[in-house]
Order: structure tokens, then C-alpha cells, then sequence
């Protein structure tokens, strides 16, 4: 009950008790007068009763005008006092009392104000020393948040009930990257997100078939890994493997699953397969067509002239054929040699001038490089190809004394060649058979890597020949596989360490009781939410569209800005100028978004086994329920309203809507009237509403409802 109501039903009360008191010992006086005294008071009474009723009137009136000014002077502002003070210790230190009332109460709300200032600053200060000594602590959290979300395999923390407690971008890049997209065949429906269960995005079958085989193998102490194949949204091939996370007494609390894209592994093998079987054809095609040949000219020594060259003619056909063959199938073979192993891709003419630079210094050679006209792209190990380059560069010096040399390079489709050019003699083939074999070593300094192994490990080749055009001048060449079109790169995005961890795990979840209590019965802080709203084309739920939903949410009292959900919706009619003027969406905005039935069943799904929070509910509800038959949608969630939770916890305030509890909650409000923005406010409005009705006595979810259904904006329908 509000508190005017109980001063009033107090002050009423105080009345009938004075009024049957009075009347009481009235009836006790008239009793004991005589009847000649009763005569006299009945005429004085009967003349003058006009005058006697007004006094009384007008002595109730003053005296309840007083009671008024004692109810609007010292009782009201000394309730309100006692909520502005609540809010200063609990939710928002930095709010200050702004009081009207009697001297006393304002002179009490300064000292207030000027204790709070105090206390402010002297958490103030605490906070900075306890942010400094956790600075390096945090240092390590956040390089490892930091790097974990960037790891090339997804990776998923689970506890004993199957949520998920940790992930990274990688595994919501693999399980979510196809909604909207088409409709799954074969994968699940869930989504990642902390707190939401595993098995809605992998089959709970395989996950429980994988945790059966860990246990046993704990059991047995022979086997604590379980690997299985599973599919994304997309039909991309995941192989999982299952790792159990052990308590200090090696009882099982939760697992982690990583999961590795094999999809392309699987193309390229299956490739690599069908080349195999080709090329096995197309040779014992050619070496049967040569072998008869041979047979012929050895059974038939005598053979005509004509016949014979025949033969030789098919002989060389073969051959060719056979040669082509091989390119063919060497080239093919170089793609998927790439794409195993860690080679980078690069321009040909940067590794020359890394290598002109660093000749320079060791061994002391100089090189004249010409730059082609276009970039050609090969995949090298750096280190390697541009040690084994300074190491030709050094025995090309001893073996031909000179210390200048000229490079350029050619590029094809299959190859590219760099030229190393220089006046003399050519090295020898047995040189070069020496060379190959030799461990690498630059001004005496020894790798421990063969010039041999370098060439073999790039697919590459290399030899030596007189330059055709300039008989003076000999030439070293070595021909590189060249990327073309068969490879693609990955780009990894920069690790960058954030300011503050990023809220991608909760491991607090291990401790969760179990995964479906009895949810009326469950405390508020241990619920998981989803805080949503709408922008609409106007106030109508029955004639108004949706064009924008945003929602955000909250687990274990955290507010996950990284897992929300924001989507414009074609509303399919034209905006009103003044909903543009209120939401700044704009007609060419919606053009090309989804529908509301297309973006409904997306966002219950987001939703889903969450309690749903909004401010003023009870509209955007309306909004939803009214197209739940068109979208075969059905919001079965529970429902929250920060409104009313408001009225609940500040009774004495009159204005509740979001500006006005945000700013005594001291929340500030990043993209108003934008879905996203406002349901990211509203959101860190119910975070610091959930310890103000702990304080009132409201824990669980059924006495939040319970205590809204009371107040009076419960009322309002729409």
C-alpha cells in the first residue's frame, strides 16, 4: 500500500477512535443531566445549530490541512529520503538528494549528500588502488581472453549439464554463420552463447556417446579423450574432440570441445585421390603403348625402314604424352602440397630484395635486380628459401669469383622463375649434385638444413646454363610452383589486448544448480534473460508494424553486449513522418530487410529457455503476440517489466519511465530510441534493480511477478 494511502487510512482511524471516545463520554454526560437542563441544551443547540456545525466543519478542515502539511512536509519527504538514500548505497553512489520539505529534512538530506560525497571519495580511491594491484593480474586474463578468441580451432567450455560456459569467436563463426541463410538440414537449431546447452547446437546423442566413452576410459585410466564428426548449419564436416575438465579430487565438472573445420581437408584428399587415379591410368596407358612398340623392334630386328620409324614415332608420342602428363599432374599436386604445409604467400620480388638486402652483409655480394612489370605470387617458407638463396649466392662467389650478379624474374601460369645472371663459365652439373648435398653454411655459419630438402620442401627446381642471348654470361635458374587460383589466403585478424576482459566465458556456471529447477522458485540473479525492444511505426499493436527489433543478454547478473540480437524488419507499408521523426528509421532503410515473419522464429530462437525483460512490457508483448499466427511463432517466456519493478522499488516517485529511472540509477543511455540502444539500457536498469528488490525482500522470480501484478502500471492495457 502506498504511503499516502496508510497516512490517510491512519489520520481516518485516529478520527472514528476520537469520534466514538467523544461520543462515549457524551453519552455519559447527557445521561447525568436533568431533563430541565437537557430542554435548555436542546433550544441552544436547535437555535444556534448553523453556527455549531461550521465551527466544526471549518475546526475538521484546518485541522486536516495540517495534517496534509505534516504529510507533505515531514512524512513524504522523510519516505522518499529513505529511497534516494538507498539508491546512494547500493546502485548509484554518485546520486544526490534533491529534497523539498521542512528545513529539517533538507538540512538532513545536505548531510546525506555531503557524507555521500565523502564516501564517493573515498571509494574512489580504493577503487584506483585496487584497480593498480590488479593490473597485472588482469594482464594475464585478458592476453588469454584475448588469444583465445582469435585460435584458428573453436573451442567450447562446458559444465557437467551441458551449458556452455566458455567460447570463442571461432566456434560461433562454425555453428552460427548459415542462420538466415537457409534452413538447416542436418545441424541444430540452438546458438552459442553463455549459459545456453550444447545440445542445441550438436546432437545430444553423439555428445552423450562421447562423455560415456571419457568416463569409462577415466575409469580405466587408458583413454580420457574422445574424438566424433559432426555438421554445422552450413554441411561443413567438424571434427570434435571431447577433453573431461576434472575437480581437485579428479571428479568430473565439465568438458571442452574443440572443433576443427575438415571440410576442405576432405575435398583436397578426395582430389588428391582422384588425381592419383588418373594420372595411375593415363601412365599405364603410355608405358603399355611404349612397351609394345619396344617388344615389336626386339622380336623384329629386320623391320622395314617405314614400319621401324613408325614405331619410334609412337615411341616419342608416348613419351610426350607421358611428359604432359606428369606437368599436369605436378602442377595439381603442388596446389594441395601448399595447402599442407606452413607456407606463406608472398611476392617473388619482395623475397629477391630480402635477399639483396641481406647479401649485401652476408656473404658480401651485390645484386642488380630488374622488377617485373606485375606482382608474381609464390608460397615459400621465408627463412628457408632466402637461406638457401645467400647460400648460392656464397658458392656462386667462390666457385666464379665474381661479387655482382643480376636477377630477374619470369612468371607463367605454372611457374615462376628467378634468373641469377653473371659473366663466365656456368657451374657444373657435378657442382651442382655437391651443392645439394651439403649443409647449408653462410660465412662459416652452419643451418642445419640441405639445399636438397629446401628445393624439395617448395616443389622447386634449380640449375645452371649459358644464357642464350649473351654467350659471356652464364645463369642459375630456379623455377617456383606458382599460387594461380588454387590457393586462397586466411587472413588472421591482429590480437589486440582489450582494456578489460571480454565477457565470452562465466565460470561460475560449473557451480549452476540443475539445468530445469522449478524457475519461479529460482533467484533472480541466477536466471538467465534475454532484454529486448521495439521500434514500431506507431502506438496501435492491432493497426502498427514492428521495423526493428534489438535484444541483449544477461547471465549471472552480467549484461553480454557480444551476444545480442538487432534486425530491421520491412513492415511492408509506409513510416509515418512522426515515427521517423521518434525512431530516425528511414523508408529506404527497410527495403531490403525480412519480414516480421521471417524475423520472428529468429529472434525465439535467441530467446530461448530465457526470461524475457523489457520496460513497458506489456506494449512491446502486444507487439509480438499480434503477429505470432502469420510468423508461427509462440512466446511462452516469462516476462519482467522494469517499469513496474521500478514502481516496486521507488514507490514515492511518480515518473518511471526509462530517462528518468536511468538517471536515478545513475545509467547512461548510448542510442535512445533505437531497439539495440534502449535494450541495452534497460538491461543495466535491471542489473541495478535486482539488489534494490533483494533489499525489499523480493529473491525470486515468482515474487518479482507477483509484487508487479500489484502496482498500479499493471493496469495498463493494450
Amino acid at each position: 500500500m502506498k504511503s499516502i494511502n496508510k497516512f490517510w487510512l491512519f489520520v481516518a482511524a485516529a478520527f472514528a477512535i476520537i469520534g466514538i471516545v467523544l461520543y462515549s463520554f457524551g453519552w455519559l454526560f447527557w445521561q447525568q443531566l436533568a431533563p430541565s437542563e437537557k430542554i435548555i441544551l436542546e433550544s441552544i443547540s436547535g437555535k444556534h445549530f448553523f453556527y455549531i456545525f461550521s465551527s466544526t466543519i471549518l475546526l475538521l478542515g484546518c485541522l486536516l490541512l495540517i495534517l496534509d502539511g505534516i504529510l507533505n512536509v515531514y512524512i513524504l519527504p522523510a519516505k522518499k529520503l529513505t529511497a534516494e538514500t538507498h539508491i546512494i548505497n547500493t546502485v548509484n553512489p554518485s546520486h544526490r538528494i534533491k529534497m523539498e520539505g521542512s528545513s529539517d529534512i533538507i538540512r538532513l538530506a545536505e548531510a546525506i549528500n555531503e557524507g555521500a560525497d565523502r564516501y564517493e571519495n573515498l571509494q574512489r580511491n580504493v577503487d584506483e588502488m585496487i584497480h593498480f594491484a590488479r593490473t597485472e593480474s588482469e594482464k594475464e586474463k585478458n592476453i588469454l581472453a584475448a588469444v583465445m578468441s582469435e585460435l584458428s580451432e573453436g573451442i567450447l567450455i562446458c559444465n557437467s549439464d551441458g551449458q556452455i560456459i566458455l567460447y570463442n569467436k571461432r566456434s560461433k563463426q562454425l555453428f552460427e554463420s548459415g542462420i538466415g541463410v537457409k534452413k538447416e538440414r542436418n545441424a541444430q537449431n540452438g546458438l552459442v552463447g553463455i549459459g545456453r546447452s550444447v545440445f542445441g547446437i550438436i546432437e545430444k546423442e553423439l555428445l552423450v556417446h562421447a562423455l560415456d566413452e571419457i568416463a569409462a576410459g577415466l575409469k580405466e585410466e587408458n583413454k580420457n579423450v574422445s574424438s566424433f564428426i559432426t555438421v554445422s548449419r552450413e554441411d561443413k564436416l567438424l571434427r570434435a574432440e571431447a577433453v573431461p575438465v576434472l575437480n581437485h579430487l579428479k571428479v568430473f565438472t565439465g568438458f571442452i570441445l574443440i572443433l576443427e573445420d575438415i571440410t576442405e581437408q576432405l575435398e583436397n584428399e578426395s582430389r588428391f585421390d582422384s588425381l592419383l587415379l588418373s594420372f595411375t591410368r593415363g601412365v599405364r596407358a603410355s608405358i603399355a603403348g611404349i612397351r609394345s612398340a619396344i617388344e615389336v623392334v626386339l622380336e623384329y630386328p629386320d623391320i622395314k625402314k617405314d614400319q621401324f620409324e613408325e614405331l619410334m614415332r609412337i615411341i616419342h608420342q608416348e613419351s610426350i604424352t607421358l611428359g604432359n602428363m606428369i606437368d599436369e599432374t605436378f602442377f595439381n599436386y603442388s596446389c594441395r602440397f601448399n595447402s599442407m604445409w606452413p607456407l606463406v604467400k608472398m611476392s617473388a620480388g619482395d623475397l629477391i630484395e630480402t635477399v639483396r638486402k641481406k647479401a649485401e652483409e652476408k656473404p658480401g655480394v651485390i645484386i642488380h635486380y630488374v622488377k617485373p612489370d606485375f606482382p608474381c605470387w609464390i608460397k615459400v617458407d621465408t627463412y628457408s628459401m632466402i637461406t638457401a638463396c645467400l647460400f648460392l649466392l656464397e658458392e656462386l662467389k667462390n666457385e666464379t669469383g665474381q661479387q655482382e650478379f643480376g636477377c630477374n624474374i619470369e612468371c607463367n601460369n605454372k611457374f615462376v622463375i628467378i634468373n641469377i645472371t653473371w659473366e663466365g663459365n656456368p657451374l657444373k652439373i657435378e657442382t651442382f649434385r655437391v651443392l645439394d648435398k651439403k649443409i647449408i653454411r653462410i660465412e662459416k655459419e652452419g643451418k642445419p638444413l640441405i639445399l636438397k630438402d629446401i628445393m624439395k620442401h617448395h616443389e622447386a627446381e634449380a640449375f645452371s646454363f649459358i644464357d642464350r642471348n649473351d654467350t659471356n654470361r652464364s645463369c642459375i635458374r630456379l623455377l617456383l610452383p606458382s599460387t594461380g587460383e588454387c590457393t586462397s589466403e586466411n587472413i588472421r585478424n591482429l590480437t589486440i589486448l582489450p582494456e578489460s576482459r571480454p565477457v565470452y566465458y562465466d565460470f561460475d556456471l560449473f557451480n549452476q544448480p540443475g539445468q530445469v529447477p522449478e524457475i519461479d522458485n529460482r533467484p533472480l540473479s541466477e536466471l538467465i534473460y534475454t532484454v529486448f525492444d521495439t521500434e514500431t511505426t506507431g502506438l496501435n499493436p492491432a493497426e502498427d508494424e514492428i521495423i526493428s527489433i534489438g535484444a541483449v543478454r544477461i547471465v549471472n547478473n552480467h549484461l553480454l553486449r557480444e551476444e545480442s540480437f538487432e534486425q530491421l524488419v520491412n513492415p511492408g507499408r509506409t513510416l509515418p513522418f512522426e515515427s521517423i521523426r521518434f525512431h530516425g528509421i528511414e523508408q529506404h532503410m527497410l527495403q531490403n530487410q525480412p519480414s516480421i515473419e521471417q524475423v520472428l522464429p529468429r529472434f525465439l530462437l535467441f530467446a530461448e529457455g530465457t526470461v524475457l525483460v523489457a520496460h513497458n512490457a506489456a506494449f512491446d508483448m502486444r507487439m509480438l503476440q499480434v503477429k505470432e499466427l502469420s510468423a508461427k511463432t509462440k512466446f511462452i517466456n516469462p516476462i519482467l517489466d522494469t517499469m513496474l519493478l521500478s514502481a516496486i522499488v521507488h514507490p514515492v516517485h511518480t515518473d518511471h519511465n526509462l530517462e528518468a529511472i536511468a538517471a536515478r540509477l545513475g545509467v547512461n543511455i548510448i542510442g535512445r530510441h533505437t531497439a539495440l540502444g534502449d535494450a541495452i539500457a534497460t538491461g543495466e536498469l535491471f542489473t541495478k534493480l535486482i539488489p534494490l528488490l533483494a533489499k525489499m525482500g523480493i529473491y525470486t522470480l515468482k515474487q518479482a511477478r507477483e509484487a508487479s501484478q500489484k502496482t498500479h502500471f499493471a493496469k495498463i492495457k493494450y
